[in-house]
């Protein structure tokens, strides 16, 4: 049930605009951006311990929310920052960069109006950039209506999410928080922890022209993390022990690293978004079990998050996660990206069947959305194919395919590595492997 409703820019420029093909020739083969498919329900699961709102509350906090957005609509960027909490505003430079980015962000866009629904208290919430556990929080699921303001002639091989752009913004969640006042005379006031539709997480719409920036992120690679007797050399190489793992997360949080999740990544490829110091991402391929008995666990210990890849068609199976253990990781500050249905080679699928490496693409996108309540973006190729093994013109197509399915980023497989992410390039984000044979002075020799 919706409780509030605000309107702006009721008439829609309309023009009209050539076939929009971002067709680039890269080292990879040529690419065309297309976005995700209608029907997202762009909601969110980033929040524990669902409790009863006192009536005050509520209304605190719908006013603050309905003030933020209502800034967002008109580019009042000085009130944005004035409602924002104090350790929000810190992942900024300053004030100047913050509106510098929110002026770009949607520049491609009009934006009409939002709404906003019931507000309801959590006991707990997880910022995903930085790891911070925040207590007694208000989450109010908000929606934006937006529209490309130069629409295309023709809608076949035009990205999806240019053409209906709003679906992908329905009800991301909006999270406040009372902060009490420091003087005796006031009773404290609610700010913004999470802006949903205008936050820094908020779904990626990539501009309809790139421009070429690079930026250096390395995307470590896992498989399993696990202290299971290993007995030949494939197995060795994918398992890192859990003394070892965390001997890794040690060293990356002594040298200085800060993870980052791939929204903020394609933020700062696309809008001069804000990154730390020193970012990393770490990646889990495959689902399985282990990532969330050990992995998972020593992630939060050290304050670091991470991707986890699934395999949607094994999510319960023996050695794999359930769909609640993701659910829970979510909450926690995790994120998941697809791995396909069956973890299969897509190049020789696609060979196979056009329709059955679409499907492998759709399906296990939208079944972890609708399981799991959150907007896929990311996907992993499987074995990195066809990108170790596979023609141009294999991946041409699978890139085609991705794009058209709603995913804006993959990420690789080495064969090809290393730390420098092209914003040309979204779909062959380089990784490095990490073996479970090296020893931790090795580990540390590859960073940069």
């Amino acid at each position: 049930m919706y409780i509030h409703k605000h309107t702006f820019g009721q008439s829609l420029y309309l023009v009209t605009l050539s076939l929009l093909v971002l067709g680039i020739l890269a080292a990879t083969g040529t690419w065309v951006y297309m976005l995700s498919l209608p029907g997202d329900t762009g909601k969110s699961v980033v929040a524990s311990g669902i409790t009863t709102t006192n009536p005050q509350d509520k209304a605190a906090s719908q006013n603050v929310t309905t003030q933020y957005m209502h800034a967002f609509l008109t580019h009042q960027y000085s009130v944005m920052w004035s409602l924002l909490h104090p350790q929000t505003q810190a992942v900024w430079t300053n004030e100047e960069t913050f509106a510098s980015y929110w002026n770009i962000r949607l520049q491609e866009y009009t934006l009409h109006d939002f709404t906003i629904g019931q507000a309801k208290s959590l006991s707990s919430w997880t910022n995903p950039e930085t790891m911070t556990v925040y207590s007694n929080v208000q989450q109010l699921p908000v929606s934006l209506q937006l529209d490309l303001k130069v629409q295309p002639r023709h809608t076949n091989n035009v990205p999806p999410e240019y053409v209906h752009p709003s679906q992908l913004f329905q009800n991301l969640p909006f999270i406040v928080q009372h902060v009490d006042a420091k003087n005796t005379t006031t009773t404290g006031h609610w700010l913004v922890l999470n802006a949903g539709p205008a936050d820094l997480e908020a779904p990626i719409l990539p501009p309809t022209t790139l421009s070429a920036k690079t930026v250096n992120v390395p995307i470590l690679m896992y498989h399993h993390i696990s202290d299971v007797p290993t007995h030949n050399a494939l197995d060795k190489s994918l398992t890192v022990t859990s003394a070892l793992f965390n001997q890794q997360l040690d060293s990356l949080k002594t040298r200085g690293y800060s993870t980052i999740t791939f929204n903020q990544l394609f933020d700062a490829l696309y809008y001069n978004g804000p990154l730390p110091t020193k970012p990393i991402i770490l990646t889990f391929d495959d689902g399985y079990d282990d990532a969330y008995a050990v992995a998972y666990p020593a992630l939060v210990k050290h304050g670091f998050s991470g991707m986890f890849y699934i395999i949607t068609g094994k999510v319960g199976w023996q050695g794999q996660m359930t769909w609640q253990q993701m659910s829970e990781m979510l909450s926690h500050g995790m994120q998941m990206g697809s791995h396909t249905i069956h973890h299969v080679d897509m190049g020789q699928v696609y060979i196979n069947s056009q329709e059955q490496a679409q499907q492998e693409l759709q399906i296990s996108r939208s079944t972890m959305q609708q399981r799991l309540g959150i907007v896929i973006q990311q996907f992993c190729y499987p074995a990195g194919e066809p990108f170790r093994h596979g023609s141009l013109y294999l991946r041409r197509a699978i890139v085609a395919l991705l794009a058209a399915d709603g995913y804006v980023g993959a990420t690789t497989d080495p064969g090809m590595t290393g730390v420098t992410q092209n914003s040309q390039h979204p779909f062959v984000l380089l990784r490095l492997r990490i073996d479970g044979r090296d020893v931790l002075d090795n580990f540390i020799a590859r960073l940069p």
